[in-house]
């Protein structure tokens, strides 16, 4: 596993920019600092104007920077609390409302939900980009996620399965209520069921 923003790593400013010290081999993705400041505050979520302004007031140049923040390739790291900040503002850049499933900002969710390195984790900072990336996937409401986010209902972690039930509950397609149904009906811990019986509170109120 990569060191990403590690205890104690070496921070070092690269021309105008932040970055973690690579690992051998593996490439910076560097920021400036600007953009450093902006997607790294621990008491605030920064809104999409300021992400913007530090992306050259460009949305396009926004959009482009948080998805190769988001989703970065293997062999280059990214600060853990940059990549969930960038996880999360994607939700402000899809170019319809509601977002339309082939919009850039959705398909670097999906690519993050998708992924094994973030499906398949059990502990630590991968499992809070699998969540992130789930809470946005609801937010946008794109109605085919319905099966991508059921199947999280079945994740190991409880914390996950809580996030899927209510990103189905804010992606508001009643074809989740069956999947919704099927793991209350098996689910033993508390916080998940709370989380399942408000989805299908919701899903099941009949819409005017």
């Amino acid at each position: 596993m990569k060191l990403l923003a590690a205890a104690g790593a070496m921070v070092v400013a690269i021309g105008l920019g932040y970055a973690v010290m690579p690992a051998l081999g593996d490439a910076l993705l560097p920021l400036s600092n600007p953009q450093f400041d902006t997607l790294t505050p621990i008491d605030s979520v920064p809104s999409s104007q300021q992400i913007t302004k530090v992306f050259n007031n460009s949305s396009t140049d926004a959009l482009a920077g948080l998805q190769q923040l988001a989703n970065p390739p293997p062999t280059e790291i990214v600060d853990r609390g940059v990549q969930l900040r960038s996880v999360r503002a994607l939700i402000n850049y899809c170019a319809t409302s509601p977002c339309a499933k082939a919009d850039p900002a959705h398909m670097t969710l999906v690519a993050i939900a998708d992924n094994p390195l973030y499906g398949e984790a059990r502990t630590g900072s991968d499992l809070l980009v699998l969540r992130a990336a789930l809470e946005a996937l609801g937010a946008l409401k794109v109605p085919d996620d319905v099966d991508r986010l059921a199947a999280q209902l079945q994740h190991p972690s409880r914390d996950i399965r809580a996030v899927a039930a209510r990103a189905l509950r804010d992606l508001g397609n009643t074809q989740a209520i069956p999947a919704l149904r099927a793991r209350y009906n098996v689910e033993r811990t508390e916080q998940v069921q709370t989380a399942l019986s408000d989805a299908l509170r919701i899903l099941g109120q009949p819409v005017p």
